[in-house]
């Protein structure tokens, strides 16, 4: 069996890149009998790996998001007739637009059916159409938690028999890490002592805005800062507008983007970590607060209590009150704290990418045994 991956999103900054970066690292090699290729963005450094060598990347220029989309849709054709592939797996939401065969694409989320207004005008409505084709006419499916597939079969109309779930997994590097490394991280960032994380984009859907108005109600009673770090994304200017009128601004802080290298540190170095989102389809950056042996709060909707379990504080994301009493209650309570490490330690070693590249090897192979032709456009 021939695999050819697409993977000329691993450069992207989100969860998509990371899943994409991940398979790229560990498919090839993973199993006799399987022999996998990668389209990889030629301006992109190799993944660091042992389980492949070099040989099975076909480097593609692939930087102008033109001609990243020419490659989606044509030019990978052409590679795939040249290498011979029995299967194209696209890894980010969008496959093939118009039915090549044997195609398997993981789904990561449907937010911009749930909120439009989550997304630039216009992007939801392209998500709308190339989302919903390229499902239409793949022959197999990954969806990350079974809350997406859900929203697969709900929102979509997809066929249950055509969705495989498989989790996403936690990078080896997420792990907790010593206290000489935390305050160097610290520094580097400029973040105080003492602090509640968040970090991820700074957008609408991760609820920033409502997590700033409960960090009101409760600043005064906890000695932590609030850290917010993360790129800006769409419509920031609401949340920074919000930290701004805080009656306790001087104690939000918002370092940036932070690199990976560094994120174990400054999540180890956190009192606790906050991602109470309002739409996740999978929800990787709990998880990674937990290997670095992080109390987490986070929301209890779409799939963050499937993959959280009872390993963090859950809340309603809408409720306002919900939220501040919950990172209260996280704040300031040491034996809380230190039944959520124990328990985030174990529930986050239950997720590795290695078990992720594992099952979608079986996701192929389900594929071929069946014969799933696309269907009629």
């Amino acid at each position: 069996m021939r695999v050819l991956l697409n993977g000329l999103q691993a450069g992207n900054r989100s969860g998509t890149g990371r899943y994409t970066m991940e398979l790229a690292r560990r498919l090839p090699g993973l199993s006799t009998g399987v022999d996998c290729a990668i389209l990889w963005p030629r301006h992109l450094a190799y993944p660091a790996r042992a389980e492949a060598t070099h040989g099975a990347f076909v480097p593609v220029a692939s930087a102008a998001p033109v001609r990243r989309l020419f490659l989606d849709q044509f030019g990978l054709r052409t590679v795939r007739k040249r290498l011979g592939a029995d299967i194209v797996h696209y890894p980010a939401n969008i496959g093939s637009l118009f039915g090549l065969p044997n195609v398997v694409v993981t789904v990561h989320d449907l937010s911009f059916l749930h909120e439009p207004t989550w997304f630039r005008p216009g992007r939801a409505l392209y998500y709308r159409y190339a989302v919903g084709r390229s499902l239409r006419v793949a022959a197999r499916i990954i969806a990350d938690s079974r809350a997406t597939a859900a929203d697969l079969e709900d929102l979509l109309g997809i066929e249950k028999g055509r969705i495989d779930v498989i989790p996403l997994g936690v990078s080896e590097e997420f792990r907790p890490v010593s206290e000489e490394r935390q305050h160097a991280v610290r520094k580097k960032y400029g973040v105080p002592g003492q602090f509640l994380l968040y970090a991820g984009t700074l957008e609408p859907r991760k609820n920033l805005a409502r997590v700033i108005e409960a960090w009101n109600r409760i600043a005064g009673e906890c000695d932590q800062d609030l850290v917010l770090a993360g790129r800006h994304g769409w419509k920031v200017a609401p949340i920074l507008r919000a930290a701004a009128e805080s009656p306790f601004a001087d104690r939000i802080h918002f370092p940036g983007f932070v690199a990976q290298s560094d994120l174990p540190a400054l999540l180890g170095a956190a009192h606790a970590f906050i991602w109470p989102s309002l739409c996740e389809g999978f929800g990787l950056p709990p998880i990674e607060a937990m290997a670095c042996g992080v109390p987490v709060l986070t929301s209890n909707v779409s799939s963050l209590p499937e993959i959280a379990g009872d390993a963090a504080v859950l809340v309603d994301p809408w409720d306002v009150d919900a939220i501040a009493q919950g990172i209260l209650a996280i704040a300031t309570n040491p034996s809380l704290r230190a039944t959520l490490r124990d328990k985030g330690l174990a529930r986050a070693a239950t997720y590795t990418w290695n078990r992720t590249a594992q099952l979608t090897l079986e996701t192929y192979r389900t594929m071929l045994s069946i014969g799933h032709p696309p269907p009629n456009l």
